[in-house]
């Protein structure tokens, strides 16, 4: 083989290996969250109307809203849409929001066994908002709740704060382990 050839070859090897880099470092850089591939930039296919039933904190208990949301069929694109109809707080009086304004759902992630991991995220807050018990309970199964009702895909979901999953919210709820819904509060 001649020099020329010789380097032809090896010019394209190093220009295939610069592009599969460049594609591993575009593609996998920012899509992990605590182990689980998070989702891609933008939601593929059509958007849809599709009715969604909101768990909204109201006294004691939870209550729906049902709300139209758009959303394409990607099951992390409909959970985003839910979350954030969900932290935009109900229309209905008597209801409440389940966390302040300024929290926003940030990277959304979903496994094989059907658990979906949510980042709430809190601009200048380490912490979650405090509360007691009930309200604590509330915060979270109306996010858990919602979520399992209205993507049928998901079975449980892991709350994480800032990225962080944390051992409890307000210091009274186990939010280590991903949770199933709570009935009890509907």
């Amino acid at each position: 083989m001649s020099r020329r050839a010789a380097g032809l070859v090896l010019g394209a090897a190093l220009l295939l290996l610069a592009g599969g880099l460049a594609w591993w470092w575009f593609e996998g850089r920012g899509r992990r969250l605590g182990g689980v591939l998070a989702p891609a930039m933008g939601p593929v296919g059509p958007q849809a109307t599709f009715a969604a039933d909101l768990y909204f904190p109201a006294d004691d208990s939870l209550r729906i809203e049902r709300r139209n949301l758009t959303a394409t069929d990607d099951p992390k694109d409909r959970i985003k849409k839910i979350v954030q109809a969900l932290l935009a707080g109900p229309t209905a009086a008597g209801l409440a929001r389940p966390l302040p304004p300024g929290v926003e759902l940030g990277a959304v992630a979903l496994t094989a066994d059907g658990t979906a991991y949510l980042d709430l995220r809190w601009a200048e807050h380490e912490e979650p908002p405090p509360g007691g018990s009930d309200a604590e309970m509330q915060t979270v199964y109306s996010l858990v709740d919602t979520v399992v009702a209205n993507v049928p895909q998901i079975q449980r979901v892991a709350l994480l704060w800032n990225g962080t999953q944390r051992e409890t919210f307000s210091g009274h709820l186990d939010t280590s382990q991903p949770l199933v819904p709570d009935r009890k509060l509907h």
